[in-house]
């Protein structure tokens, strides 16, 4: 019982960001803050299975930054969310936060990915097959699409498997 406890308690302690941390990085400007690497950017954490505290950094990111982020900033970090609770397995909990990545003024690239990754999730097959169509004309050869063309070639798949597919 011990050994479990101390297992549990050494297990929170890597996933947690440090207070001074997470301060220093709610002050960063967007793309720094996106592309914060080890320890704790929001990417490593949830990489090493740490999807609550990469979500919980991102929440409070923006929150911290809701006045000085774009439109479209707002929108990723909400795709991210989303993002990370999909790959950890939290698919139908992914939705709602996939949901907030869309917004009025969104580019049609912008849009038509969210919303084959929301087809997918909902597994409507027709949907993502007609977003595939629609962005390889707007974005032919991209990553983005390569990610899409997973998600239609692996439709049964968890989304972490069906994204890279096609890779």
């Amino acid at each position: 019982m011990e050994l479990v406890v101390a297992f549990m308690v050494a297990a929170t302690s890597t996933c947690g960001v440090p207070s001074a941390e997470g301060v220093a990085q709610r002050s960063l400007p967007y793309a720094e803050f996106d592309s914060r690497g080890a320890p704790f950017g929001w990417r490593a954490l949830a990489a090493t299975g740490c999807t609550d505290a990469a979500i919980s950094l991102l929440d409070e990111y923006a929150k911290a930054n809701r006045s000085r982020l774009s439109a479209a900033e707002s929108g990723e970090v909400a795709f991210h969310i989303g993002q990370a609770l999909a790959m950890a397995g939290r698919e139908q909990e992914s939705i709602a936060p996939f949901e907030r990545a869309l917004h009025p003024g969104a580019s049609a690239e912008w849009s038509i990915y969210v919303n084959a990754t929301l087809a997918f999730l909902r597994r409507d097959v027709v949907a993502l097959k007609a977003a595939r169509a629609s962005y390889e004309t707007i974005a032919p050869g991209s990553v983005r699409l390569r990610i899409i063309e997973g998600l239609v070639a692996c439709p049964a798949e968890p989304y972490i498997k069906a994204a890279h597919c096609s890779m």
